[in-house]
């Protein structure tokens, strides 16, 4: 074969490979990152680094330009969000407003701004000592850009210029750095303080592409996990990946691509562009696809476990290009020129402050006290949390009564609560139907293992059995995952229900009995133990509550003289009414008994 007729031959193969990879489909983004899920700090980074490195491949450094024409083309649509006159289907630049056509105008030599365009290492080459293999050709980072602005900016970290001494055509600048204020906490500095420029000067993008340059950097350096501080690079980033090292960046380069990610959300043109590098290099950018990730790594959450449940993909039909931070509390950007809103939630207790917590606007509080005590030696027993005090006495329960924090709405002003307590009374009735409630929504470590409890004569026992995970309770969601083919036994004499009460967040597997009937979280049927299993071959069930139905010689109890206070007054009595001079009065909205000795309310209480 003709050395050149072979040659042709073969690009046309390597071509075909570039758009030979398959994308993944929107409704299939949260499995492709499903080993994030309960990781934090380390683990976390790690599942990270895996996922932007998954099916990755070499397009070879001139196989970049080709890759291009299907991730940096202006939209060719006009119903795309961002399409531009006069651009479609043009090179996009993100470094001036020339044109140029895929393939023509490649530099070459220039002398001036739009003479043409080359491949840019956001990442200077000089930084981990050059090449255009590996890194040196990863899409992530490797840019259209015009050829005399790439040359201006040279190796020059990113930054924020203070004066600037050159500006290009869509306004990028280079020029002498500024400090970066970190208007909300981030792994290397608390909010409200300012972090350092680095000596010399730096460039700076047009604010429309600030948060594409970050999240480009941060897939960068989660796909390759190399060192990146030779030459000028020691000023943007750490030699290792660790905590102490804040996952690889230096507190400037914290504060900067966190600020950058912050004030410009992923647009349609990255959601794009993530899509044809996975046609093209066969990975995709975690910080794209789930953009709130880098809060847990660099931002405000650092080391705290990830819920993947609480994250919104950017590509599901409720995120919002170009406005939504990733966060299913709220789609509205985090603005760094803004502080964010947070409310007090103040815990009262007999009069007394017991704390206060700060809750980010549109967000629940994440746990309540420990059940206080009561001053009182009769209503002795806590009942929840009211929104409203009561004044004395009361045998009416309040309307609201928190004993869980996710109960309570999200948070849009300042909340107190109150501690309430009242008073407990067991009677016995025969042979009735008897309901134990076992909660495991609180009182367990994060990520902790758990195996069950015993209450009431009901035994809930959780078992890894087949599955590949042991059930493990997670306070986000406030329930224990029971993965595929774990099994959940209860115990009890004489079983008649069961229901189960399923956290947030739930998954769908399916559920199955091993005896009775199971439908919708609901069990019936007559057992003295009944083994559940969770179906599926992955996923979870969240299990906050077992409410448990048995027949038998049952208690029940009932509750009055709920109170927020102390009482002054003398603490009612108890004593049987056996006068048959009985009648009935109405005293502030309330019915007491009117007897020759005195007043009683209806659980027979003498009122002093």
């Amino acid at each position: 074969m003709n050395k050149h007729l072979f040659s042709f031959v073969a690009f046309l193969l390597a071509a075909q490979m570039i758009w030979a990879a398959s994308v993944t489909p929107a409704a299939s983004i949260p499995s492709y990152y499903s080993a994030l899920d309960g990781k934090s700090s380390a683990s976390l980074w790690s599942a990270v680094s895996s996922a932007a490195a998954k099916s990755r491949s070499s397009l070879g450094y001139d196989g970049l330009y080709n890759a291009y024409k299907q991730t940096d083309t202006y939209p060719t649509s006009s119903t795309h969000p961002e399409y531009v006159a006069g651009k479609a289907g043009q090179v996009w630049d993100m470094y001036s407003n020339c044109d140029y056509s895929h393939g023509s105008k490649k530099c070459g030599s220039y002398s001036g701004e739009c003479d043409c365009y080359n491949r840019e290492h956001s990442i200077p080459q000089s930084w981990w000592g050059g090449g255009t293999s590996g890194i040196g050709c990863d899409i992530f980072h490797v840019l259209p850009t015009d050829g005399y602005v790439n040359n201006r900016r040279g190796n020059l970290p990113f930054g924020e210029v203070s004066s600037a001494s050159y500006t290009s055509h869509n306004g990028s600048k280079v020029g002498g750095g500024k400090g970066i204020v970190n208007s909300q906490k981030t792994i290397a500095a608390s909010s409200g303080t300012t972090t350092s420029a680095p000596g010399g000067n730096v460039f700076e993008p047009i604010n429309q592409y600030k948060g594409d340059l970050a999240r480009g950097i941060m897939g960068t350096m989660a796909s390759w996990n190399r060192d990146l501080t030779s030459s000028e690079g020691s000023k943007f980033f750490k030699s290792s990946y660790s905590v102490s090292t804040n996952f690889g960046l230096t507190p400037y380069g914290v504060a900067l691509l966190m600020k950058w990610h912050r004030q410009d959300p992923v647009s349609q043109k990255e959601i794009d562009r993530n899509n044809g590098i996975q046609a093209t290099q066969g990975n995709r950018n975690p910080f794209i696809d789930y953009p709130y990730l880098a809060e847990y790594i660099w931002g405000e959450r650092a080391g705290e476990t990830v819920d993947m449940e609480n994250l919104i993909p950017s590509t599901d039909e409720d995120f919002i290009p170009g406005k939504s931070n990733g966060w299913r509390g709220g789609t509205t950007p985090i603005d760094p020129e803004k502080p964010v809103v947070k409310y007090g939630v103040t815990f009262m207790v007999i009069g007394q402050e017991l704390r206060t917590d700060s809750v980010v606007e549109n967000t629940q509080p994440t746990s309540l006290p420990a059940n206080p005590t009561s001053c009182s030696t009769e209503s002795n027993t806590f009942v929840g949390w009211t929104t409203t005090p009561i004044s004395g006495t009361s045998d009416i329960a309040p309307k609201v009564l928190y004993t869980q924090a996710k109960q309570i709405p999200a948070l849009k002003d300042d909340l107190t609560l109150y501690a309430t307590f009242a008073k407990k009374q067991t009677t016995q009735t025969g042979q009735v139907a008897a309901t134990e409630k076992l909660d495991f929504s609180t009182g367990y470590t994060d990520a902790s293992e758990v195996t069950g409890k015993t209450q009431g004569g009901v035994t809930v026992a959780f078992s890894k059995a087949s599955g590949s995970n042991p059930p493990k309770y997670y306070t986000s969601g406030g329930a224990v995952r029971c993965y595929a083919n774990n099994t959940i036994t209860v115990t009890a004499s004489d079983i008649t229900k069961i229901a189960f009460t399923f956290g947030s967040g739930d998954k769908t597997n399916e559920i199955t009995a091993n005896k009775g009937s199971y439908s919708a979280g609901n069990w019936t049927g007559t057992a003295d133990e009944v083994v559940f299993t969770i179906g599926g071959t992955s996923g979870h069930r969240r299990i906050a509550v077992v409410e448990v139905t048995m027949n038998g010689v049952g208690e029940t109890t009932v509750f009055s003289r709920y109170i927020t206070s102390c009482q002054t007054t003398t603490e009612l009595t108890e004593q049987p009414i056996d006068d048959q001079s009985v009648r009935k009065v109405l005293i502030g909205g309330q019915i007491y008994l009117q007897i020759a000795d005195g007043l009683y309310n209806m659980m027979g209480q003498k009122v002093n």
